[in-house]
């Protein structure tokens, strides 16, 4: 296993409070990333469900001054990575648009990594444009 990292950033059509809005409120996953099914917060943990069983996150950090969610992720089913650790990052972009940083370090091995990076960045792009159309109501 390494020590490995992928970073997006993606400016959407919505304010970045309203954006804040979504990824700091930490329950609701279900409702703008599509591989959830199910998402219920107990205290500082977040369980989700998918298709393949569920997973819980550590929630580490909701810093609502800054716009930063900072969350672990020990172990899950989807992605061949174990150890997670996610940070979203929400900021104001021009004409009144959000630009959501969304990146991940973890453990892969190597052989994987290339494949690893791709599905967080294909995930994460699927999230943050879910948030995007959950706050237009087309989701």
């Amino acid at each position: 296993m390494k020590k490995s990292n992928q970073k997006i950033s993606v400016t959407i059509d919505v304010s970045s409070e309203a954006a804040w809005g979504v990824i700091g409120a930490v329950d609701g996953v279900d409702k703008w990333l599509a591989p959830i099914q199910a998402c219920r917060l107990e205290g500082n943990k977040r369980y989700c469900t998918t298709e393949g069983g569920e997973f819980s996150e550590d929630i580490l950090k909701v810093d609502h001054e800054n716009r930063v969610l900072s969350y672990g992720i020990p172990v899950q089913h989807m992605i061949p990575v174990k150890n997670i650790l996610g940070y979203m990052q929400v900021h104001d972009s021009a004409n009144g648009q959000a630009t959501v940083e969304w990146s991940w370090d973890f453990d892969v091995e190597e052989a994987r990594e290339a494949e690893a990076k791709e599905t967080l960045a294909m995930v994460g792009n699927i999230g943050i444009t879910g948030i995007e159309a959950l706050l237009k109501g087309s989701n």
